[in-house]
């Protein structure tokens, strides 16, 4: 088991990038292993909760009153082994609306630090909007490590100096706030994609994981089933693949199996 809870967010300002489905795999294999693990989806799209089978969640039970009125989180939804604070459609009000409360970044941090000092989880993991507003800074401001997902295309690379770039900016209002991987999705056998991997290995080194490969069949079969790739018996390669990512996260933040 884990020292202390650990909180992580999955971040990539750049949409498609597998960032929420990235959440959802790796936090059902940390369930899988013994964790007790909580997801919060901070997306106001809340594709998190839908891809979970949560998708007609009340605004009550999201974080809403939260970040607006220093409430506890809500009761989480079990859902398969994990723990589940769903989004609504309604926190992009939220969003703005924070632009005008005082610590309008910090709000989520509190409540995070309530569950630490309580002790239930093991890992909380944060998937917040493919944006830099302030659902997203709560998010940086309550993590300890940062997962970001890139795609093995063109665009992820054109992205990277802009996600490093943001990230060392949210490193001044969390200095605690570390990268843990920086995970290669939408892998495939084109010569495109193996020459995004080499930029990748040359500028970002011992912090690059993956390969999460691109599987059409596989992925857009646990969207609307509600389920996890660990979920589906059916595909072995993939569950290995998140199995392998997992087992170099424990291992970049020091946490045991």
């Amino acid at each position: 088991m884990t020292k202390r809870t650990q909180v992580l967010m999955a971040f990539n300002h750049a949409g498609g990038a597998a960032k929420t489905s990235t959440v959802r795999d790796v936090g059902y294999d940390l369930a899988q292993r013994g964790f007790k693990v909580l997801l919060i989806d901070l997306d106001p799209q809340a594709n998190l909760s839908q891809w979970l089978g949560q998708g007609k969640a009340e605004l009550e039970e999201s974080v809403k009153n939260s970040l607006e009125h220093y409430t506890p989180l809500p009761e989480p939804t079990e859902v398969h082994g994990m723990s589940l604070i769903p989004s609504h459609l309604e926190l992009s009000y939220t969003d703005m609306a924070l632009g005008g409360y005082p610590n309008a970044e910090g709000r989520l941090r509190r409540a995070v630090d309530q569950l630490r000092e309580e002790g239930t989880y093991d890992f909380i993991l944060l998937d917040p909007p493919p944006s830099l507003g302030k659902l997203t800074a709560n998010a940086a401001n309550a993590a300890d490590w940062v997962i970001v997902p890139i795609p093995a295309r063109y665009k992820g690379i054109v992205a990277l100096r802009g996600v490093q770039r943001m990230l060392e900016q949210y490193g001044y209002t969390n200095p605690n706030l570390r990268i843990a991987l920086y995970v290669i999705t939408q892998m495939d056998n084109t010569s495109h994609a193996k020459e995004a991997v080499e930029v990748y290995q040359e500028a970002l080194g011992d912090q690059l994981a993956g390969l999460i490969t691109h599987r059409p069949a596989v992925y857009n079969r646990c969207q609307p089933e509600g389920r996890p790739v660990g979920a589906i018996a059916a595909d072995a390669e993939a569950k290995e693949e998140i199995r392998l990512l997992v087992d170099q996260l424990l291992s970049r933040i020091g946490a045991g199996a």
